[in-house]
């Protein structure tokens, strides 16, 4: 089901300042200031949050920027992480075209693509957040070991995604379907 548009969403997300990056730019290669030296790990189009919250739960030595587009969707992230007294995730209310305009060399250790939109039509295939030049892209800001998670639950989606993957010269270190 989709997220309505939430009214007054400047007035509500004034209570979430705190977590909130409004200019990532800015914050290129300043996040283990922000992040107290903790490991750095990125969520493209986080939803509604319930991944993230989730993560950032269970891995409290460790840092989380999520990324999502749409404000009235990302609102409700915000209220699940405040819900759960998280102090190790921020959110940018963007959409990522470019992480290396964000994110210094090696600022990242992961990135992670969970149940991103399929972007159904042919012609939209290079805004699909695994074309080729947007993975490479991922691994401008994260070090040699770094990772990039993939998960879909769209057949088409995945087979296109490994093609890219492919196409792009990436290995591949796990899969399942």
């Amino acid at each position: 089901m989709r997220q309505r548009k939430v009214k007054n969403l400047d007035i509500k997300y004034e209570e979430y300042e705190d977590i909130l990056i409004r200019e990532p730019a800015a914050m290129r290669g300043r996040w283990y200031e922000r992040s107290e030296g903790r490991p750095i790990y990125v969520e493209i189009g986080c939803g509604k949050g319930k991944f993230i919250s989730e993560l950032a739960a269970r891995e409290p030595d460790h840092f989380f920027v999520a990324i999502e587009g749409n404000m009235s969707v990302m609102l409700r992230a915000m209220e699940k992480v405040r819900q759960a007294g998280l102090d190790n995730v921020v959110f940018t209310p963007e959409f990522a075209d470019d992480l290396s305009e964000w994110f210094a060399y090696s600022e990242a250790q992961g990135i992670y693509l969970n149940f991103s939109d399929p972007l159904p039509k042919n012609y939209w295939y290079r805004r699909r957040l695994t074309y080729r030049k947007r993975l490479l892209s991922y691994f401008r800001v994260l070090p040699e070991d770094g990772t990039v998670t993939f998960k879909t639950d769209n057949t088409d989606f995945f087979e296109w995604s490994l093609l890219e993957i492919m196409a792009a010269d990436l290995k591949v270190l796990d899969i399942t379907r």
